[in-house]
Formats: structure tokens, C-alpha cells, sequence
């Protein structure tokens, strides 16, 4: 129960362009007025004001400074989600806070504060209900796509959310006394601590307890670098929940357009913007270069793994700057195609581009700009066709076609997406080269139909295509060399499948088709050519020998070996290794600016 008898407040509230935001609350008025007087003294703002509220709740303003001025209007962001909520405290869950950090960015990102933060503080939340361009309009949206969902009238719903907003008021107020205990909790024990602490309440409220801890931890910071340095000083990365309960506050944080801005700082070009958050996700940013320790610290964190969530925040970010039409270089034509390669190559997967449709789409729209041929937009089919010959096995050229299928931008031309997908299917002799490499052909069958059917391919030639992928061997047979038992061991000759293709860049050979070696190197006799200054003439050689195929080492930077099975091996000059079914081969180093090759090899029947 709310108590009739509060303390008296005095909030300092600054308005810069028309938009008010509560600077500091105090309970000494001597205090308040400092305050105020010390922003007045800086000149950053168009009005500063001391308002006091009583015992009773009603409110005074003590203290006013202004000047004519003012700013344009803040509005809601127009979204085609949000996640609906049952009762009051899910409002607190992750879901419920992306939605409204997505449809009042503008606000968030004027107030410098995230959601989780604000739904605990009851004089914003009042400064929020008097926002006449934000309020209304945002729960007539939040009711309009959820009372479809929720099966309910939009009017009912609508009645609902205010009456919540009114409940979320009185929680603001009642938090302070409630949750003081979770708060010491998580500033002595961390984030284990709190949740441990937690366990002693229902269930339900568990998300109120926890935004609200972090909060009030965070109520000192009012910039995007340092409140994104207080939350990982809570990560943990040998705890699981420590680790998801950081990543919510730090996607939280990454997803807006201001809070990315504020923690790369100084860019060159947008490219360089764009590949520093995709090192971000990697884990794996540079830091001999000069990135700002903001950056760096979410970088260190991200590389421990864990981090879903913000790595989906950072590559919506991503998606949306290739969606948009400021270049990506300011050096003209070559620049601009060499910066998207490099983008591009930094986002393939084994199964696609990372960030699924989104970023299938975003990738071939920026593609027909970045790879113009004389000032003219690369037509869609050859758009297509030479980003999918980046990838060098059948399985991630599939996975890129797909999701863009899933795309609007794939839909609208899906008869030519479904021929590419057909096409992939006739040709592959395996299950297993239809499979992304770490995931074993029988559980990329059973995904396969739900891909083609989300990809816009018709429901008879889907079940089709999985028809055929059930009835190919999930890998290539073994050449019969005589019958083999225990008790035998044919040494008539190497007992080696037949097969074994090296792809890089559309670029495919065989053994034995290209001879009984293959290899790699940036001299022009090389059977796969390489355009790295950290590679060696003749860099490394796959060649056959008795006991199968063997990657031999013959450079001074090394040679990197990945495998589904097995951790990342790095060969140094003479180290031989025998190869598997499956993996890759990484030369190149990210320390001199380039990106590394990565060379696919797969057995062949």
C-alpha cells in the first residue's frame, strides 16, 4: 500500500529544445537549488526549474529559469511488433522493454536512459504521461498490435495499458521502500547475489526485481559510455545467468542509434563504423587500434560467448545502416565496393549472413549501390549470383538464398530465388553438403522444410526437395578397395575416399581431378589464389598420401585449421595434419587490416 505520508521532494528538471528530463531528485531544497544554479551557470539548456512535491503528491515549482527557444517535437517510432504482456509485471521482462525502447527511441535516446531504468522512476514516467506526442499515441500503437494478437477489442486493450500505467506509478513509488534489499543485494554479491536474493519471491516479480537493482545502480550514470561500463562490471562470464542477465542491459543499451554513435566515437567512414561492430561480435576487436575503452570492454565481454541478445541488437544496427543510403566510403567507387566485400566477408556464415533475413536483404539492396557498374545499379539476378559465389560451399549459398526468400525484397522476385534453391538441390550428391558445417545432415533435414516453406517456396516443391535431401547418403561412400574385417588390413594401396574439393570464393578444386595436390599461396602458380600481404608465396599444400588426405604447413604466418569436431589448431611451417570430412582453412591475419581467407574443404564421393 502506497503511504499517505511521503517525504518531500525537490526534482532539478532542464529542458533543451522544448524536451524536458528530470536531472536529480533531493530531498533537501538548499541541495536542489545548488544544483539548478550550477546547470543554469553551464548555458546548455533553454530552461531549468526546481519542482517540489508535497506529503500529499501535488507538485510546485519553487525555482524557474527560461529563455525563448525551443526545438522540434519528439514522436513515437513507428513499429510492425510488440510484444504483448498478460499482466503488469511482465512490462519489466526483456521482450516488453525492447518494444518500448524501439517505439519511443526518439525519447530514450533525448533522456539518455533505457527502459529498465525508467519504469522504476515515478516523475519520469509523470513527465512521459504529459508528453502529449508520446503518451497517447504510443498506447493507442502498443493496443492496436496487441489486442489482435491477444484476441480482445482494441478499446478494451487500450483501457487495459492505461490502467497498467497507472499501477506501473504506484510500483515506482512503492519500489524505493520494497526493493531497497535486492539493491544492497546486487551492489555486495553481483548479479549472483541478487538473483539469489530473489529467489525468496514469487517468480512473477523476478524482472521487477532486477531492473529495478540495476536501476538504481545506474542512476549515478548518465551517459551511454559509462552506464554501459556499469552493467558489464557485473559480467561473469563463468555464470550462466550472470552472463544473461548482462546481456538483456547491454542489448538494451546497444540497440539505439545514439548509445552506438557515443561508443564508437571518432569513424572515419561508415564501413570503418560497421566493421568495428561486427568485430563487437566476433569478440575480436582490434585493440592496437583507437577505439574507445567502451567499446573495447563490450568487445573483451562478447568474446567469452553468451551475448544473444546484444549480438542480434548490434546486427539489427547494422542491417539498418546498409538499408540506408550514406556510403559506405568517401573515396569513390573502388573504395565503396572493396569496403562492402569486406563487410560482407565479415558476416558470412557456414549457413548465410548472421542476422538472417534482415541482413540477407539489407546485404543485396546495399550490394546493387556498392558494386554499381558505371553508375548504374547491378540488376537484381547478377546482385544475387555474386553474393552467393562468395560462399564456398553449397550449404551457406543455400542458407543466404533462403533467408533471403524470407525477405520482402526476395519475395518480390521468388521465382528466380526458388530456381537458385532447386538448382542447389540437383546438383549436391550428399546430404551432407546441404548441411552447414558443425550440423549433421539429420538434423539439417529436419529444418529444411520449415526454411523452404518461411523462404516463399511452394509447399509441393518443398516437401520435394525434402524428399530428395531424406534419400541422399548423409556422407559419401567409401571406394571399395576389397573387403575389409577385423581381422584383415588391405595395404594394397591408400585407403582414401576418392574426393576432396577446396572452395574459396566460388572457386572449386578437386583432388585427384586437379592433380595429387593442391596449393594455396599469392604466386600466380598457386592452385587457389590468394590476395593477402600476410600469406605466403606458397602458404600451404593439400595433398594425398597413405593415410589420406594432408594439410602440410609451408609458411612464416601459420596456417589456421577448423573442424566441427575438434578446437582451432594453428599449423606453423612443416606441420602436417590429417584432414577430416569437413572444416576450414583460415589464413591471413586481422592485425594488418585484411581479412582473413577461409578455404572450405569437404570429401567427396
Amino acid at each position: 500500500m502506497i503511504s499517505r505520508h511521503r517525504p518531500m521532494k525537490y526534482e532539478v528538471v532542464v529542458e533543451l529544445k522544448g524536451r524536458p528530463s528530470i536531472d536529480g531528485v533531493f530531498d533537501d531544497e538548499a541541495l536542489a537549488m545548488d544544483r539548478a544554479k550550477f546547470l543554469l551557470a553551464q548555458a546548455r539548456f533553454t530552461a531549468v526549474r526546481v519542482v517540489r512535491t508535497n506529503q500529499a503528491g501535488k507538485e510546485e515549482t519553487v525555482f524557474e529559469k527560461a529563455y525563448s527557444g525551443g526545438g522540434k517535437v519528439t514522436t513515437i517510432s513507428h513499429i510492425e511488433e510488440a510484444a504483448p504482456c498478460r499482466d503488469v509485471l511482465q512490462v519489466y521482462g526483456f521482450n516488453s522493454r525492447m518494444t518500448l525502447l524501439r517505439l519511443l527511441r526518439a525519447y530514450w535516446d533525448d533522456q539518455q536512459v533505457i527502459p529498465a531504468e525508467q519504469l522504476h522512476r515515478y516523475m519520469q514516467l509523470r513527465y512521459l504521461e504529459r508528453e502529449a506526442t508520446l503518451f497517447n499515441p504510443a498506447l493507442s500503437r502498443l493496443a492496436t498490435l496487441q489486442s489482435e494478437a491477444l484476441g480482445v477489442k482494441l478499446f478494451d486493450r487500450q483501457d487495459e495499458l492505461a490502467r497498467w500505467f497507472v499501477r506501473l506509478k504506484e510500483l515506482a513509488q512503492e519500489g524505493a521502500a520494497d526493493l531497497a534489499g535486492f539493491d544492497r543485494a546486487l551492489a555486495t554479491g553481483g548479479t549472483a547475489g541478487l538473483l539469489a536474493a530473489a529467489a525468496s519471491r514469487p517468480a512473477e516479480e523476478r524482472d521487477r526485481i532486477v531492473t529495478h537493482a540495476f536501476s538504481t545502480h545506474l542512476e549515478p550514470y548518465r551517459e551511454w559510455g559509462p552506464k554501459l561500463r556499469a552493467v558489464l562490471r557485473f559480467h561473469d562470464e563463468d555464470d550462466g545467468e550472470s552472463v544473461r542477465v548482462v546481456d538483456e542491459f547491454v542489448a538494451e543499451i546497444m540497440d539505439g542509434r545514439e548509445p552506438v554513435r557515443a561508443l564508437i566515437g571518432y569513424a572515419p567512414d561508415l564501413a570503418s563504423a560497421l566493421l568495428s561492430l561486427i568485430a563487437v561480435v566476433h569478440g575480436d576487436l582490434d585493440d592496437r587500434l583507437p577505439h574507445t575503452e567502451d567499446l573495447l570492454a563490450l568487445s573483451r565481454a562478447s568474446a567469452g560467448g553468451g551475448f544473444d541478445k546484444l549480438e542480434q541488437a548490434i546486427l539489427n544496427r547494422i542491417a539498418g545502416a546498409l538499408d540506408a543510403r550514406h556510403p559506405l566510403s568517401k573515396q569513390g567507387p573502388a573504395a565503396e565496393s572493396k569496403a562492402f566485400h569486406m563487410i560482407a566477408d565479415r558476416l558470412a556464415t557456414a549457413d548465410g549472413f548472421r542476422g538472417g533475413a534482415d541482413m540477407a536483404s539489407a546485404l543485396t539492396r546495399r550490394a546493387k549501390l556498392a558494386l554499381a557498374v558505371n553508375g548504374n545499379d547491378l540488376p537484381f539476378e547478377e546482385t544475387v549470383s555474386r553474393l552467393s559465389g562468395r560462399f564456398s560451399t553449397p550449404a551457406a549459398r543455400l542458407g543466404y538464398l533462403l533467408d533471403l526468400g524470407a525477405s520482402p525484397v526476395g519475395r518480390r522476385r521468388i521465382s528466380y530465388v526458388i530456381g537458385l534453391v532447386a538448382g542447389i538441390f540437383e546438383q549436391a550428391q550428399t546430404a551432407s553438403e546441404l548441411a552447414p558445417i558443425g550440423v549433421e545432415a539429420e538434423e539439417a533435414r529436419r529444418r529444411m522444410g520449415e526454411r523452404l516453406r518461411k523462404a516463399g517456396v511452394p509447399r509441393a516443391l518443398a516437401d520435394a526437395l525434402v524428399a530428395r535431401m531424406s534419400m541422399m547418403n548423409s556422407h559419401p561412400p567409401l571406394p571399395k578397395q576389397g573387403v575389409l574385417t577385423a581381422d584383415t588390413v588391405d595395404i594394397g594401396g591408400p585407403r582414401v575416399p576418392a574426393r576432396l574439393a577446396l572452395s574459396y570464393h566460388g572457386h572449386r578444386c578437386v583432388i585427384p581431378d586437379a592433380g595429387t595436390e593442391i596449393v594455396i599461396g599469392r604466386s600466380h602458380d598457386c592452385h587457389i589464389l590468394l590476395d593477402l600481404a600476410s600469406a605466403s608465396r606458397h602458404h600451404a599444400v593439400v595433398r594425398v598420401e597413405r593415410e589420406g588426405f594432408v594439410l602440410e604447413d609451408l609458411s612464416r604466418n601459420g596456417t589456421e585449421l577448423i573442424t566441427a569436431q575438434q578446437k582451432p589448431r594453428v599449423l606453423n611451417k612443416g606441420d602436417k595434419i590429417q584432414l577430416g570430412r569437413t572444416g576450414e582453412i583460415v589464413i591471413g591475419s586481422r592485425s594488418t587490416g585484411e581479412e582473413p581467407a577461409r578455404i572450405t574443404w569437404e570429401v567427396l564421393s
